[in-house]
Order: C-alpha cells, then structure tokens, then sequence
C-alpha cells in the first residue's frame, strides 16, 4: 500500500513538472503555422464553395497579423469587392457602392465562413489558450485546449481546438460566440508542404446545429510578398 502511494506520488509530480513545462500558448503557435505561413508577408488564394456548389474565389494579400486585403475575383458580378482589414477594424468596398463600410469580423463573409475567417486567423495573437486534456482522436493523440479571447473585437469568444501531441497539426475546432453559443465547427486536412513545412490547404466548415450547411476553404499559391503600406489605406480601396 506505502509503495503504491509513493508511485501515485511520483506520477502526479512528474506530471505537474511536464505540465509546467508545457506551454499551450506555445501549442497555438506552433499550430498556427501549420495553418499558413504565420506572420511572413505573403499572398494566397482561397477558394470556398458550399453545399449548394456555390463557388467564390478570394486572393489575399496578408502583410502582417494585422494587415490584410481580400479582393474576390469570382464570380464575375461580385469582382472588385475589397475587405480591408486594419488590427481589429475590417472594412468592406464595393464598386457599386465606393465608400468603405465598416462591417466586424464575425459577419459571414460566404456560407459558413466569416470575414474572420479570411482576414484574421492567427490564434496565437488573439486568445489565450489552456490546456483542458489530452485524449486519442483516431490514431493520434492530441491536446484539447480552451482559447479565450483576448478582447471582445475578435471573431470568437471561445474556441475549443484539438491539435496533434506529436507535430502540433491541427485537427478540429469548435468555435462560440462572445454570448457562449456554438456557432460551428472546423475541419483541417489535406496537409501539403508548402515553404517547407506541412500545412493545411483545406478547412471543411459546418454549422453547429444544421450540419448539413457547410463551407469548403481550399488554400492555394502561398507566395512571400512585400507590400507597400499604402495598398492598406482604407481611402484608397477604389484603386
């Protein structure tokens, strides 16, 4: 019995050590440049489709976490729509309409995708993230981490993330709203080496509720770039 209690004894300190070595934070991170290229200027494009086979087509020119513009070339009536977006303000223009409208991060860009989605994806810098468990997700064990958000301009409140112990791949997400409603959940696959790492090239997304509604990202032509600061100009979207 005293022998079982000092074994017991040694697993919850080795654990509590392994656990303090450990940072989730580290763990986002890490997973955020299995998502793309992290904060490396570079442009790619995206294509979404949904369940209907309802197909738009975005490229994006990303400076930095906090800087980016989306300009969508398909389809031919909605060419030319811009959304800028600057820290936590996102801006829509329009052709037909010519001043920008401010709009927020959570409004649905297309289907299940938010404007979020596209414009501001990095985890890292905008949650805070503890670890909740460690499970098995088919073959792999994974982390199960809690991401709270940092302030209430993002565009979730909380995000529940499964990535994998051995490569920090991320699996799934299910993301809720500031109110703590669950909105809809996310799907990675399709891992390509793209600027020498492994990284996601599709996210299948799908109402919480309504699984049946979904939308289908495909990542594509990750290119570094630099930008001039003034592509980013809020006043200058029309050109």
């Amino acid at each position: 019995m005293k022998y079982s209690k000092v074994l017991l004894a040694s697993f919850l300190v080795s654990f509590k050590l392994f656990s303090a070595d450990l940072d989730p934070n580290e763990i986002v991170k890490k997973a955020d440049l299995r998502r793309g290229l992290g904060n490396i200027s570079h442009s790619f494009n995206v294509t979404i489709t949904n369940q209907d086979n309802k197909r738009e087509v975005y490229q994006v020119n990303f400076k930095d976490v906090n800087a980016s513009l989306t300009n969508q070339t398909e389809p031919e009536r909605a060419r030319g729509r811009k959304l800028l977006m600057k820290d936590y303000d996102i801006w829509l223009y329009t052709p037909n309409i010519k001043k920008p409208l401010r709009i927020s991060l959570e409004q649905k860009l297309t289907g299940e995708v938010a404007n979020g989605d596209i414009a501001r994806t990095n985890y890292a810098e905008d949650y805070e993230a503890t670890i909740l468990a460690t499970e098995k997700k088919g073959t792999d064990d994974v982390y199960k981490l809690e991401l709270k958000a940092k302030n209430k301009k993002v565009t979730y409140g909380r995000i529940e993330y499964l990535v994998a112990k051995k490569d920090f791949t991320p699996i799934e997400a299910t993301f809720y709203a500031l109110s703590g409603k669950a909105l809809k959940s996310a799907e990675f696959s399709d891992f390509k080496q793209i600027q020498g790492a492994s990284r996601a090239t599709k996210v299948t997304i799908r109402d919480y509720l309504q699984k049946d509604k979904f939308s289908v990202m495909v990542f594509s032509d990750h290119k570094p770039q630099k930008f001039d600061e003034s592509l980013f100009n809020k006043d200058r979207l029309e050109f």
